[in-house]
């Protein structure tokens, strides 16, 4: 019988760029409802690979990943974004829309092509944008926006998309030490109250230890110790 609060497992995956160089070796992971698990490790240990190859964005080489006991790879993208979203490190881009419209874009799985959007896709983004302190950027070309601005936009996007596994890649990096503190108690209520489920890839150390359930420490694309932070950490 399938176990109602396991999200997402991960089994002897295996990740190979195209000159097979091994990037991701043997992970196995099991992650729970409501659980922050902290990826931490040396650069270049694999850490935003594992977030892709979680996101659907690569495929494993060998391996599989199971989404709410459904195979990862065989979901299709839309439903795929409607279970998972992604903030990355890197939020810089080409596109010159409003900070709203980016923060829009996360509703976009749920809107039917023939009804189009609804009062409840806005009210969703707006709220988001509240949470996030980035309501008052509305109007802002994403573009002229500061790095740490376009971070709170973008987590904004990713929770008006309401999924229910939230990856991060190093979200506060860009973050003033206010705006940092407000984000991790925005993910503390959002665990606690609406059982969102997340993964986040910290530089910060201390940060990772404070807010996260289990840390996994990541070193030349193995595993090599995951556990309560207090013992990752030692």
């Amino acid at each position: 019988m399938a176990d109602n609060n396991n999200i997402l497992t991960l089994k002897g995956v295996h990740f190979t760029y195209n000159d097979n160089r091994e990037i991701l070796s043997d992970i196995n992971l099991n992650l729970s409802k409501g659980e922050l698990l902290g990826i931490i490790g040396p650069n270049g240990s694999g850490k935003t690979t594992l977030l892709k190859v979680i996101s659907g964005i690569l495929k494993p080489k060998k391996g599989e990943i199971s989404l709410l006991s459904q195979n990862l790879n065989k979901l299709p993208i839309e439903q795929i974004a409607k279970f998972i979203s992604v903030v990355p490190q890197d939020t810089w881009v080409t596109f010159n829309f409003k900070a709203k419209e980016v923060v829009f874009m996360g509703r976009l799985p749920y809107i039917s092509r023939l009804k189009g959007e609804t009062l409840e896709d806005y009210q969703i983004s707006r709220e988001a944008m509240k949470k996030t302190h980035s309501l008052s950027l509305s109007e802002n070309n994403i573009q002229e926006i500061s790095g740490g601005e376009r971070q709170r936009v973008f987590m904004a996007k990713a929770l008006a998309q309401t999924p229910r596994l939230l990856l991060l890649d190093e979200f506060t990096s860009h973050l003033d030490l206010n705006y940092r503190y407000e984000m991790l108690n925005l993910l503390k209520r959002a665990l606690e109250k609406e059982g969102l489920t997340i993964i986040s890839v910290f530089h910060d150390l201390n940060l990772a230890s404070i807010i996260s359930h289990r840390l996994l420490l990541l070193n030349e694309g193995k595993i090599e110790k995951i556990g309560a932070p207090q013992e990752v950490l030692t």
